[in-house]
């Protein structure tokens, strides 16, 4: 008996010992990681207004460019030129890279800097939907609702531009909402049967306002500028509310973001009404982030293109003329299984959504931003995360990584109006 085990833990310690080829390996499901990331740090602690780039040389700095690929973008450059005259709005679509909104969040805070303040823009009601939200804003309700989400297809109700749909489960309904930057002008994104405001309030006292109501949204115009206000809203029949909007009576740049985890081209494509909702927020420049969830499991460049395609039309119908800017994912890793053994490995298939990506953009005259090679290229995800710019999940970045990620896509926008 003794010798039978003394025998069988010699064959386990020489199975763990055993390291097969990755062909003999086998890739494991991140699609829990995907949809419900754990981000090592998504505090507003150790924010930089600018990153010191040449502390990371792996960077390519010198790839750090948006290819227009033969678009024409003057019309963005004459709206950021006259942003003290008129608001200028930039949406970013993407998926849990932008949801966590580290990346966009620099960049709004850059652009803002240079730009002027127009208020935080869309706000979106994640954590009420079950699921991480950014920290500089807060959308929080003690009514009943009904969730829907992106990737909870098929929906119970209308799904919105933002991949997230509330359904009040009674015809009056209150949310209160608040946000690192002072706004003025509240509006409301929503489909189904008219809606009114009753009431607003701004710590317990009732405000004097007024609205307007346009397809899609209800505007609510307040007296004075607040940080946080709630509103008790009133339904004839079933509506779902989207997002809202916070503004200022100033001039100035909106950075509206619209990310949700796991999120695909095809996943965007269900929403019948994605291009008409990004068109509320009338934006000067769209950006389009996605790729990183399609290169986990079977990779088709057919099928992606056609997606993106979809994808693109949509948009760009119900936004004639609006700039298009599509980015690249940067290089992470996947997880696979040999034997016992979990460990990682570099996800071989980011580079082929890159490629299909570029070939996409100037094929078809839209801008992109190779965020692939202005981030190291090939081998960079290890350098990456020996520098503490890429999480323990080896998927999403650590803050830093975010940071140093959005200013360099301010970089390269920036280069585009000298």
């Amino acid at each position: 008996m003794i010798f039978f085990m003394a025998l069988l833990a010699t064959f386990v310690a020489s199975a763990d010992d055993y390291c097969p080829s990755e062909s003999d390996a086998v890739e494991l499901s991140d699609e829990a990681l995907r949809e419900n990331p754990e981000f090592d740090d998504q505090t507003l602690t150790g924010i930089d207004s600018d990153i010191d780039l040449s502390a990371y040389p792996f960077l390519h700095t010198e790839a750090n460019r948006i290819m227009l690929n033969g678009a024409d973008w003057s019309s963005l450059m004459l709206s950021l030129d006259e942003s003290l005259n008129r608001p200028v709005s930039i949406v970013h679509l993407g998926d849990s890279h932008i949801q966590a909104d580290m990346l966009s969040g620099h960049m709004r805070r850059l652009l803002r800097e240079r730009y002027g303040d127009y208020g935080r823009g869309l706000i979106v009601p994640l954590r009420l939907a079950g699921t991480n939200q950014p920290v500089d804003y807060s959308f929080s309700s003690d009514s009943r609702f009904t969730v829907d989400r992106l990737l909870s297809y098929p929906w119970s109700e209308a799904m919105g531009f933002t991949g997230i749909a509330l359904t009040p489960q009674t015809d009056d309904f209150s949310f209160t909402v608040s946000a690192d930057t002072m706004f003025e002008r509240i509006v409301v994104y929503y489909t189904g049967s008219a809606l009114s405001a009753k009431s607003v309030t701004d710590d317990g006292a009732s405000l004097v306002f007024t609205t307007t109501d346009s397809p899609g949204c209800l505007e609510i115009a307040l007296p004075f500028p607040c940080g946080e206000a709630t509103l008790t809203l009133s339904a004839l029949g079933p509506v779902s509310i989207f997002g809202v909007s916070l503004f200022s009576d100033a001039v100035g740049l909106a950075y509206n973001a619209i990310g949700i985890n796991g999120a695909t081209c095809a996943s965007y494509n269900r929403v019948a009404e994605l291009g008409s909702g990004i068109a509320l927020l009338a934006p000067d420049l769209i950006i389009v982030s996605l790729g990183t969830n399609e290169a986990f499991g079977r990779f088709d460049p057919v099928d992606f293109s056609a997606e993106l395609d979809r994808l693109v039309t949509s948009i760009r119908n119900e936004n004639p003329g609006v700039p298009l800017l599509l980015t690249t994912p940067a290089e992470c890793y996947r997880r696979i299984r040999r034997r016992r053994r979990r460990s990682y490995v570099v996800n071989d298939r980011i580079a082929q959504v890159r490629q299909a990506i570029l070939d996409y953009g100037r094929d078809n005259a839209i801008a992109v931003y190779d965020w692939y090679d202005a981030a190291g290229g090939a081998g960079s995800a290890a350098k990456w995360l020996s520098s503490g710019l890429l999480g323990r999940d080896r998927v999403h970045c650590t803050r830093r990584g975010y940071q140093v990620a959005g200013q360099m896509l301010y970089d390269a926008l920036i280069q585009l109006q000298k």
